[in-house]
């Protein structure tokens, strides 16, 4: 990422807390290559028209999470139609599932390994104590286990509590009654997955989707962390000279 001066990199890749400044987990993380991402841009027009759809894609994105934590929280929100589906499909598996929020939005430190991050929602998923990251993406990709490690560790440090993670996954689409093809549009960016080629689809109406998926292996993504974290380090080497870090 560029960053235009040193106090713009002091704000956007991290976090000062009590005097001290922190590299913040999703601008560590975002040294990894994402060839998803890479392959986004390259469907695009051009590289502004790519900007334009993952702009109004991470509108939509954070609306559905903001609502779907007021729930959460059990704040009365109005549900936009433009994610009703969606947030339906969670009100769905919250009459299956019990979630019991305990934080939300979170602050937590690592001062051990020197980072911090804002970690979505911790809470009893059954019972079972965990950090919930909400996406709202296509599909759970394997990077998310790189972030959540780290959410881990942090919360680890204060509490050695027996703590899971999980990726809820929410998202809506249109299924083709004839072949099954999905079709997305989140973003204004249409992409028409699976199916048959040369039907002559009929979309039925919008569905939300829902996945909520334990992520094991806690120390081998915890160590991929760690390396990416060790190489924004070095990327990113003449800014944190500069803080002193």
């Amino acid at each position: 990422m560029f960053y235009g001066n040193l106090e713009h990199f002091k704000s956007t890749a991290g976090y000062e807390i009590d005097g001290i400044w922190y590299p913040r987990v999703t601008a560590i993380v975002s040294i990894k290559a994402k060839p998803a991402l890479y392959k986004f841009y390259g469907d695009q027009k051009s590289f502004k028209a790519g900007e334009a759809v993952k702009s109004k894609s991470a509108e939509e994105g954070t609306l559905l999470h903001e609502t779907i934590e007021a729930i959460l929280n059990k704040k009365e929100v109005a549900i936009p139609d433009l994610i009703k589906p969606a947030v339906n499909a969670f009100l769905d598996l919250q009459r299956q599932i019990e979630i019991t929020p305990i934080k939300i939005e979170e602050r937590v430190v690592s001062k051990k390994h020197r980072y911090a991050g804002t970690l979505d929602v911790l809470a009893k998923v059954d019972g079972k104590l965990c950090i919930v990251d909400i996406k709202t993406s296509n599909s759970i990709y394997r990077d998310y286990n790189i972030q959540t490690s780290a959410y881990v560790q942090a919360v680890l440090e204060d509490n050695p509590a027996p703590l899971s993670r999980m990726i809820l996954r929410i998202d809506q689409a249109q299924v083709c009654k004839k072949c099954g093809a999905k079709m997305r549009s989140k973003g204004g960016n249409i992409k028409i997955r699976g199916g048959e080629i040369l039907c002559n689809h009929a979309w039925d109406e919008v569905t939300g989707e829902i996945e909520l998926k334990e992520i094991t292996d806690f120390e081998k993504d915890f160590k991929a962390f760690l390396a990416s974290k060790d190489l924004w380090e070095w990327e990113n080497e003449n800014w944190l000279k500069q803080i002193g870090y």
